[in-house]
């Protein structure tokens, strides 16, 4: 087992654009603001152990059942959105972990990076400006709390009563993305009026399956409560961490499913099988969102994740026979 970093008490500069800044980087320094009380976690993660040859496979059962459950799947993680369009990182993405001690923290920030690009999403050059956190907290409550309470940046444009909502959210992991200024239809950022959202300045029409802008996620932030990872590699919580941040994913929507998925890793029984790390389901997802036509409302972005998905667990399924 791997001893936790007692004397951790730092989170980084998270950097993330504000259209009412008129799109001027900025930093959201956290400090030694919440000590080691908050970032040190008492549990450590396991040693990585060689992936076992079922370990990583997806059972399945006809190819009925297989379109049904996939539509399950990516019908609960890409519920209806209020924008009518899913958002994802545009820019590149640049993870770190937080509350474990150094080379687990480095290990955890790297594995995010190679889920990113498997799933083709842009990924930072080294020495980026963070925009991805995962924090591992001995108490996620009174994190979020604290969070709340001295640094409420840390929560972008969310209202009062939506930051409310995430602290007292139960469960072992609580995750939220920061929105960033739409992109029109020719990839350039929307300005905003002074004081006003944004607006879209662009003489292209919308069409029934395109917008002439689309959202995007400037940051993401995940906490995750040290409790839940003993027992967990460093493999199993990058996994974790990158679903839930790179795409706006809840396991609690995932009751009606069957899919193996690492989402369901923090909160599965003592002693019972898990996912050691993404499985096809996972990044079969995270690939179809991010190769959605862009601009797409968020019925043809589904479309095309069920493709992802569809693709991946086909291949997976070749590959083990």
């Amino acid at each position: 087992m791997i001893q936790s970093d007692a004397g951790s008490g730092w989170l980084p500069m998270l950097v993330f654009t504000d259209y009412r800044r008129r799109l001027m980087s900025y930093r959201i320094p956290l400090g030694m603001l919440f000590g080691a009380v908050f970032l040190s976690p008492g549990s450590a993660l396991a040693q990585e152990k060689p992936p076992t040859a079922d370990s990583a496979q997806i059972v399945v059962q006809g190819n009925k059942n297989l379109k049904r459950d996939i539509a399950k799947f990516v019908g609960a993680l890409a519920e209806d959105p209020a924008t009518s369009q899913l958002s994802r990182f545009e820019d590149a993405v640049c993870p770190k972990a937080v509350g474990l001690p150094p080379v687990q923290a480095e290990a955890v920030a790297n594995r995010m990076r190679q889920v990113a690009e498997a799933a083709g999403i842009r990924v930072g050059k080294p020495g980026c400006r963070v925009n991805v956190v995962a924090i591992v907290t001995p108490d996620k409550h009174g994190f979020l709390k604290l969070l709340s309470d001295r640094k409420p940046d840390y929560f972008g444009d969310l209202e009062p009563i939506q930051i409310r909502r995430l602290v007292a959210e139960k469960g072992p992991a609580t995750a939220w993305q920061l929105q960033g200024p739409a992109i029109s239809a020719r990839g350039t950022v929307i300005m905003d009026g002074v004081g006003g959202p944004p607006m879209n300045t662009t003489a292209e029409p919308a069409t029934r399956l395109r917008a002439t802008a689309r959202p995007q996620f400037a940051a993401a932030v995940v906490v995750i409560d040290a409790a839940a990872v003993d027992g967990l590699t460093a493999r199993q919580l990058a996994d974790y961490a990158a679903m839930r941040t790179y795409a706006g994913t809840k396991p609690s929507r995932l009751e009606v499913s069957t899919a193996t998925t690492i989402l369901k890793v923090l909160e599965a029984p003592m002693g019972s099988e898990t996912p050691s790390s993404l499985t096809n389901w996972d990044l079969g997802f995270l690939r179809g969102l991010y190769a959605s036509p862009p601009n797409a409302y968020a019925g043809v972005q589904r479309g095309a994740i069920r493709a992802g998905v569809n693709k991946q667990v086909q291949e997976g399924e070749t590959e083990k026979n």
